[in-house]
């Protein structure tokens, strides 16, 4: 998860052996939210930490504001440049995508460009069809997908991605708040912990928060929705268009990853700046997109003809 803080504004890695730290975040991120969702239910079912409006509203708050961050600045904005943005804008979306605990941006952005280079094919950093599964979905793949692919050298790399991303690496708003990863990072649990613990003036309320603001919150945004646009959407829901992986559309997932689980539409036309083509597929992240237009941060929105759809649709046979 920290290859991408060995990198130097030139792209040369740094002599330091980053693997302890990369293992040691992978750890903290496979196991620590669903070991600490399952305490966190369990003292809420004792009544011994009882999550009130606050802690509820603060995980929900930090989560959408993660999640937004992520979805609209590290993969529509930085990934794919399916819009541009207000210099404010872009550094906003930087710091909240950084509070998710999906690693840094420079990172993020240069494993989404190889993914889509590679897709469902050698060099994808987590396809779930790398194994020998003749195609077909299987439980070892859509784990490697959902969440081994970060303990793996050959697909999270040891130098080399930043050839994906090297605009990203001459930006230096994005370049820097890249490289302060880990404050950020820490911040997604200090703040929701400072929050319940002023608001109820305890060291209790401070744990509460934590429990839920941080660890919770992680354990939601990342295990139970959005890494399963790369363990689900690439095998389970349906195809609407022509595309060379095997990606899918899946509605139930669609509100809470702002609309990337349309995620065949992605793939076919992963430049566009709007994920939901078709009446009823709702798509939070582009209405968010259009809202922030009206105000001036958003412009040249990328979004795909109608005849350029209908090219690549699928027709039954």
């Amino acid at each position: 998860m920290t290859q991408a803080l060995e990198q130097t504004r030139e792209c040369g890695p740094l002599a330091v052996d980053m693997r302890p730290v990369d293992f040691m975040l992978a750890f903290v991120v496979t196991f620590l939210p669903p070991l600490a969702f399952v305490l966190g239910v369990w003292l809420w079912y004792r009544g011994t930490l009882v999550p009130g409006p606050i802690e509820l509203g603060t995980m929900l708050v930090i989560h959408f504001g993660g999640i937004a961050g992520v979805e609209l600045g590290f993969h529509r904005l930085f990934a794919h440049r399916s819009y541009k943005a207000s210099r404010g804008l872009k550094i906003a979306l930087a710091c909240l995508g950084s509070l998710a605990f999906q690693g840094p941006a420079i990172w993020w952005a240069s494993i989404h460009r190889k993914h889509h280079r590679y897709s469902d094919r050698p060099g994808d950093p987590h396809s779930m069809y790398l194994f020998d599964t003749e195609g077909k979905w299987t439980l070892r793949g859509a784990m490697h997908a959902h969440i081994g692919w970060i303990w793996s050298e050959r697909s999270v790399g040891r130098g080399g991605f930043a050839r994906y991303a090297r605009d990203l690496y001459r930006d230096r708003d994005i370049f820097w708040i890249h490289m302060k990863y880990p404050y950020f990072m820490l911040a997604g649990f200090v703040l929701p912990a400072l929050i319940s613990g002023v608001a109820h003036g305890s060291w209790r309320g401070a744990a509460c928060g934590l429990l839920w603001g941080g660890f919770a919150r992680i354990f939601f945004a990342n295990h139970l929705t959005y890494w399963c646009i790369n363990s689900v959407t690439h095998g389970v829901g349906k195809r609407a268009y022509r595309t060379s992986d095997r990606s899918t559309n899946l509605s139930v997932l669609a509100l809470v990853t702002l609309g990337q689980s349309w995620h065949n539409n992605h793939h076919a036309f992963p430049w566009s700046a709007v994920m939901g083509h078709r009446p009823g597929q709702i798509d939070p992240g582009a209405w968010i997109l259009r809202l922030f237009r009206r105000f001036g941060w958003v412009h040249d929105m990328k979004v795909p003809l109608p005849e350029q759809m209908e090219h690549k649709q699928l027709r039954p046979d």
